[in-house]
């Protein structure tokens, strides 16, 4: 099995974050406003969820979701962790335009971007090339991951579809993200989690996978 290129990704984990702006729904809204205006032409949609009354209170904080065709942005703030963790799956000429963004928004000396040598003190971030499938497939297969991995869903299925075959698909959870963007008949599969879990039993659910990558979170988290 090879390994994914993921130049059209980029991974932000910011820590030591120590203002209001992680609780701040506004502001992150605000942000996401920016970022779709800048970087999506403002045709990405944009989902706001505040989370604060999970069973884990340090899991509390805002994620800011935007969801186009063939793209996403989203960011996880947990206000009790001083962190932020943000990732951008698009048009690889735009990261360093995201990246500056992010920067100027969520100032921090202590960062990372995304390391697959180190092990991390966050879960893996997982992304997957696999065998194309119907959109009422996919929907049951983001289901059934949620379940064999543990992962808490915090809103409703956000999905922008263009037919059966063509479709773009996030489950916001506490513990980050799944995605799945099915494009020119090649699903790609985006697990994004602050917790550990079994890779397998996400690898298993599928057919055929063409490619792999696994990256871990958290390298200098302290």
């Amino acid at each position: 099995m090879e390994k994914l290129d993921i130049k059209n990704y980029l991974f932000y984990d910011g820590y030591d974050l120590k203002n209001e702006n992680l609780e701040n729904v506004n502001y992150i809204s605000n942000f996401l406003k920016e970022v779709n205006e800048i970087v999506f032409n403002n045709e990405g949609a944009i989902t706001i969820i505040p989370y604060f009354d999970g069973k884990i209170k340090e899991d509390g904080g805002v994620s800011g979701i935007i969801l186009g065709s063939n793209f996403h942005f989203t960011c996880h703030s947990f206000c009790y962790k001083e962190t932020i963790f943000i990732d951008y799956y698009g048009n690889d000429s735009k990261k360093a335009l995201v990246f500056d963004l992010i920067k100027r928004n969520f100032k921090t000396e202590n960062f990372d971007l995304g390391s697959t040598d180190v092990k991390g003190n966050f879960g893996k971030h997982i992304i997957i090339k696999a065998f194309p499938l119907l959109l009422d497939e996919a929907i049951n297969k983001i289901k059934t991951i949620l379940k064999n991995i543990t992962m808490t869903p915090i809103s409703e299925l956000l999905i922008k579809n263009e037919d059966k075959t063509n479709f773009d698909i996030l489950q916001p959870i506490a513990e980050s993200h799944i995605s799945f963007h099915q494009h020119d008949d090649l699903l790609v599969i985006d697990v994004f989690s602050c917790k550990y879990f079994d890779i397998e039993k996400v690898l298993e659910l599928f057919l055929k996978i063409y490619d792999i990558e696994e990256i871990n979170r958290g390298i200098q988290y302290k």
